[in-house]
């Protein structure tokens, strides 16, 4: 079916706000240091399938990109990798350089569906870029916050497991917004059910990307990039060889089951729908 020329594209913004950032970090410049990596970290992996959209570091402690119609199974795997990434020894190993000892890092996620009001040449700067689609996922960043200090009345999900906490805003009518609760619902569902431990957690991360790889290679980066010492033995010794393959066997079963691949798929045609009925309502 082809789209009306005459009806506004749905722009899918997301903006992650770096949790604490006043309070956890040695200082501004070190905080804003820390996004402006973050920053390059998601564009190096993302440069080729967000077409002229970047991220970029806004206020100094978050960072926003504005995703055209079309991209919206972008959204999902945008989650993914800060989830895989967060938990690579460079990551941390940077974010405590950064902050002061013993504080937590963490993030909120938010995404705002909705359309944009200035020209698309304007998406990456985001000191001119508004609209519907903006303005949701800032307001989305604020209802986050709400939820994890437990300052709404209506329950929520609130994200305590993973590092990235997420809330998608469509801001329809009344503030009922029961297909984008449904794919959040989704997002909690894998992230806080599924995914209930660290081990779990590690092993869908080394999943990202989906790639063909032997036990053995990944051991290896569980070692080298996630600096975790029970891998980190002789690879020439059979016996040891044979011992790794095993634990990451046994570390990716729970996150190679049947379920997880039907709740991604959920969650990228959950994207999909939300868009297609905020088109309707256009």
């Amino acid at each position: 079916m082809l789209r009306d020329p005459n009806r506004k594209p749905i722009y899918f913004t997301i903006i992650i706000d770096l949790k604490g950032s006043r309070t956890n970090f040695v200082d501004q410049e070190a905080t804003s240091d820390f996004i402006s990596y973050f920053v390059h970290k998601l564009n190096a992996e993302f440069i080729m399938n967000a077409g002229t959209s970047t991220f970029q570091q806004k206020d100094g402690d978050s960072i926003m990109i504005v995703l055209q119609e079309g991209m919206e199974a972008l959204v999902y795997r945008i989650y993914q990798f800060c989830n895989s990434l967060y938990y690579r020894s460079e990551f941390q190993k940077v974010a405590t350089t950064k902050m002061i000892s013993g504080k937590d890092l963490a993030f909120y996620f938010s995404v705002g569906v909705g359309t944009v009001d200035t020209n698309v040449n304007q998406l990456n700067n985001v000191d001119v870029v508004n609209g519907s689609s903006i303005s949701r996922a800032t307001e989305g960043i604020m209802i986050i916050k709400r939820i994890v200090t437990h300052q709404v009345s209506t329950p929520q999900f609130s994200f305590k497991k993973s590092p990235f906490k997420l809330f998608i805003n469509t801001g329809s009518e009344h503030n009922t917004q029961p297909s984008a609760d449904a794919i959040t619902g989704l997002f909690y569902l894998l992230y806080e059910k599924i995914l209930n431990t660290k081990s779990k957690r590690f092993g869908y991360a080394l999943l990202y990307p989906e790639r063909q790889i032997s036990n053995i290679d990944l051991a290896h980066e569980l070692a080298e990039k996630y600096n975790m010492s029970a891998f980190n033995v002789d690879y020439n010794d059979p016996i040891q060889r044979s011992q790794v393959s095993s634990k990451i066997s046994v570390m990716l079963a729970p996150v190679k089951k049947e379920p997880i691949v039907l709740i991604q798929n959920a969650i990228i045609n959950g994207l999909r729908n939300i868009k297609e009925e905020l088109v309707q309502k256009l």
